[in-house]
């Protein structure tokens, strides 16, 4: 997704807070657009907070029985929220919405960067769901990973 103008952010975050976004459309690149549009107004807290209900309104109008299955995973959100407030705290502060929030799915829209921080069972555990975990893997760990993922090539 690139943005061509501000509006077009604005429209994504109306949708998001009436749950009108289509599931097929609530792509990590939205979520990250998002999450950038309530870090730039709010402090960490009250942004994840912001998501949080977003996203729960989100999953209902995509009528999921949240009873029977929990999609939303809080330590995901949590890390997501502080990678888009790092990213604002390095942003050249005169950038457009809209030079933001590309740069910033250019930056960092692989959702898998999570698993740079985390193990799998961790960032997969019924706890990391409910509640925020912090990051489990050490600079140590992760380079010994991409070693040993080297040497099996």
């Amino acid at each position: 997704m690139i943005y061509t103008n501000d509006e077009e952010i604005i429209r994504l975050v109306k949708e998001f807070e009436a749950g009108a976004i289509p599931r097929k459309e609530w792509t990590h690149a939205a979520h990250l657009t998002v999450a950038l549009w309530y870090a730039r107004d709010h402090d960490l807290d009250l942004a994840v907070e912001k998501m949080r209900v977003g996203i729960f309104n989100l999953l209902k109008s995509f009528d999921i029985d949240l009873a029977k299955e929990m999609p939303y995973h809080e330590t995901l959100t949590v890390f997501w929220m502080r990678t888009v407030f790092a990213y604002l705290e390095n942003s050249n502060e005169r950038d457009s919405l809209r030079q933001l929030a590309n740069n910033l799915i250019k930056t960092c829209g692989d959702s898998g960067l999570s698993l740079k921080f985390y193990s799998r069972e961790v960032l997969f555990s019924v706890e990391a769901l409910a509640k925020y975990i912090e990051p489990d893997l050490t600079v140590a760990e992760i380079f010994d990973d991409k070693l040993k993922q080297q040497n099996k090539s």
